[in-house]
């Protein structure tokens, strides 16, 4: 296994089989991520690597296999699921993917106020769920929707791609069948933006993915969530995600998306409502955002780097 525990930055200007690293990127769920030069005579591009990392904790290696299964099923730029391949590295295996660019969380800080525009966020809405809809159809949820996990295209900023399927699971068996409904399970995502049967320990499924969706574009919108609290910053992890549970539990859909038009509230309560393995509306949420799009009007002055 490659020791980059110790020093990330020493990996900078290191060449592992045809590729140098150049830059260091940011780390997933089981692996650090970083920019590198593809070195061949008849082709020189930049390439992104996820180079596991191994902890009494956490197995990198064997999870980062785990998802390089479920890119090889679901990989497709035009859907927004970047190209990928393994190589192996003395007895690392090692991901190399299309570089992409910067994060929805990258580009929100460098926005007046930490905000988009509406305009910017239905135009991320309508991709977004594009996205998580066709990795539903190939029969996977995400599990950790958050503004890091999505990023923009390396030459084209207005198209968003899904990365990190280190938490991804299969909701749909060899036989076809929707995967039970299960209590006590373990916490799965990112608590700000996790689902409400994510807190309560219950198996996730479709309708999960879009409700993270919804709490991620009232984040874009307004910069924060109503549950993010930056002076408890050292509070016991359990007792934040209990916090966390309550207010999303006890707040109603409009009061978490205040200040947004109604559609998102819409959207939010809809999906909250779902049983648990009813298939989503996709469609008919992609209509709904595209019809409120065409009806604002956003000053040109205010707009974000990917409406830009």
């Amino acid at each position: 296994m490659i020791d980059i525990d110790t020093d990330i930055k020493n990996l900078i200007g290191k060449k592992i089989n045809k590729y140098e690293i150049t830059k260091y990127i940011n780390s997933g769920s089981f692996g650090h991520v970083f920019e590198a030069k593809y070195m061949s005579d008849n082709e020189k591009k930049k390439v992104a690597l996820k180079i596991p990392v191994k902890t009494s904790e956490k197995n990198g290696q064997q999870s980062l296999l785990d998802e390089l299964k479920i890119y090889k099923i679901i990989s497709n730029p035009e859907k927004g699921v970047a190209n990928m391949k393994m190589t192996t590295f003395r007895d690392t295996k090692i991901m190399v993917m299309d570089l992409l660019g910067p994060s929805l969380e990258n580009l929100l800080s460098k926005t007046p106020n930490r905000k988009f525009n509406i305009k910017t966020v239905i135009f991320i809405a309508i991709q977004l769920i594009n996205s998580i809809e066709y990795i539903h159809n190939c029969g996977y949820i995400h599990r950790d929707i958050k503004a890091d996990n999505f990023v923009c295209g390396y030459k084209n900023n207005t198209k968003i791609f899904c990365i990190d399927f280190g938490l991804a699971k299969k909701f749909i068996d060899k036989y076809k069948n929707h995967i039970p409904f299960k209590t006590d399970k373990k916490f799965v995502g990112t608590a700000r933006y996790a689902s409400l049967a994510a807190h309560n320990f219950q198996e996730q499924g479709r309708k999960d993915d879009l409700e993270s969706i919804g709490y991620l574009l009232v984040y874009l919108f307004n910069g924060k969530l109503k549950w993010q609290n930056s002076k408890n910053k050292k509070i016991d992890k359990n007792k934040k995600h209990e916090a966390i549970k309550n207010l999303k539990t006890n707040l109603s859909e409009e009061e978490i998306c205040k200040g947004m038009p109604k559609e998102f509230s819409v959207f939010l309560k809809y999906v909250r409502n779902m049983d648990f393995d009813e298939e989503p509306p996709y469609s008919t949420f992609k209509k709904m955002f595209l019809k409120l799009s065409q009806s604002i009007i956003v000053d040109s002055t205010s707009n974000c780097e990917l409406y830009g």
